[in-house]
């Protein structure tokens, strides 16, 4: 929010604008910039940067950007499948079985390849290569002041997730804005917040349902092909991070875990918290069944693709 309100969103659009004046190069130049910062960020964090960017080509031309950002959260999907850092599910196969960070990524290539090209084909046949249209609105001026200290925040919290004291840090921040700049505090997105904490919560109770445990002792996990089709589908009903967890109990098989998961990251609104952190930041209901129209394709092609290849994958 910090970074937003700072205006250099506004000057960074304003200068793409000026510079990329075809909107399928311009969904591929955004789309490949959320690919590359969810390989080192959270795909959540990535969204954070990146959205709100497009969000402001929004402001000075009469192009509908909902399409880029629902395939920027497809695109955060992806690139975050990489790294042992790049989403929560990553982060806990990491530290459950003890894997290095490099035989992680090393392992995830794969993957992350079949799903970019996907991706990069999706994006080529979906928007058009047609000229965007500019309106003569101009960008209010730069707070230099406000966009350091929020970048500044920004990247000590990044370091402070690694680290497992974001809790501390969060508090650290909240204490930042209010000396700093109390709008920042107002104008921050508590409701997204509270959907988070709730969401979690309910999924947590469901997990725990004896239903999905007794369908779950009856599935064969030692073949890998079920367990890619459990952590992609049980993505769609809980969210990937439940998931993961719920079948590091019937399996030890981190990658196919982790391909199960990170492909089931996409298709449902509820399989991925940044899925949530992008239509919340279009705030537009009629955009729902787009967002599931694209990211529901996508996970169907990405889910076949990889179960066609299953054999040389693993």
């Amino acid at each position: 929010m910090g970074i937003k309100e700072s205006g250099l969103f506004y000057l960074l659009a304003y200068r793409i604008s000026r510079r990329i004046d075809n909107e399928r190069f311009l969904a591929l130049f955004l789309i490949f910039i959320s690919l590359i910062l969810s390989f080192f960020l959270t795909n959540d964090i990535a969204l954070f940067i990146i959205v709100p960017l497009t969000l402001s080509l929004q402001e000075i031309s009469d192009n509908d950007y909902s399409k880029t950002v629902v395939f920027e959260a497809i695109a955060v999907n992806v690139g975050s499948s990489l790294t042992a850092i790049g989403n929560p599910q990553n982060i806990f196969l990491w530290h459950q079985w003890g894997i290095s960070f490099l035989n992680f990524i090393k392992e995830m290539i794969p993957l992350v390849l079949i799903m970019s090209v996907l991706l990069f084909i999706f994006v080529f046949f979906v928007f058009p290569a047609k000229k965007i249209k500019l309106n003569h609105a101009q960008h209010p001026p730069v707070n230099r002041k406000l966009f350091f200290l929020s970048a500044f925040l920004l990247i000590l919290f990044i370091f402070s997730v690694e680290l497992n004291f974001e809790r501390y840090f969060l508090l650290v921040v909240i204490l930042s804005f209010l000396f700093s700049n109390k709008k920042i505090i107002a104008e921050t997105d508590w409701g997204l917040i509270l959907l988070f904490i709730f969401i979690f919560i309910d999924i947590r109770l469901l997990c725990q349902l004896k239903e999905i445990r007794h369908v779950l002792t009856h599935l064969d996990f030692n073949d890998g092909r079920t367990l890619l089709l459990s952590g992609s589908l049980l993505s769609q009903v809980i969210s990937n991070v439940p998931a993961t967890i719920l079948l590091s109990h019937y399996s030890s098989d981190f990658k196919i875990i982790s391909y199960g998961v990170n492909i089931g990251g996409n298709g449902l609104l509820i399989s991925s918290f940044a899925n949530l952190i992008a239509l919340r930041f279009i705030n537009n209901k009629s955009k729902y069944i787009i967002f599931h129209v694209y990211s529901l394709s996508f996970f169907i092609f990405t889910l076949l693709l990889t179960l066609y290849l299953y054999p040389k994958l693993f």
